[in-house]
């Protein structure tokens, strides 16, 4: 099956994805750049290594773990700021684990 390479995302799909595709729909033809020769054949080196999958800190789940302990703090702050107000330990429970 050819692969496309997204140049203009459309819903459920980013810029840079790889989609396999039978035909083109003419809808979507001016969304999609072939990819030909060897790097249709390239596959990542790790598939689970994407950006989506880093450990960062997510100001809403900070802020909302805060309001569940009852912690006072500013929510114009920044993540980092918010993180230092979580007692010993609890940032750990909110990071996803690798």
């Amino acid at each position: 099956m050819p692969k496309y390479e997204v140049i203009r995302p459309w819903h459920g799909v980013a810029i840079g994805d790889v989609v396999d595709l039978e035909e083109v729909h003419p809808v979507i033809k001016a969304n999609v750049r072939a990819i030909k020769g060897q790097a249709a054949e390239l596959d990542p080196s790790t598939p689970a290594g994407t950006s989506e999958n880093e450990r960062k800190l997510d100001k809403g789940v900070i802020a909302k773990r805060l309001k569940e302990l009852e912690i006072k703090f500013d929510g114009r702050s920044g993540a980092e700021e918010l993180a230092t107000l979580l007692p010993e330990g609890e940032l750990e429970k909110l990071l996803p684990a690798e």
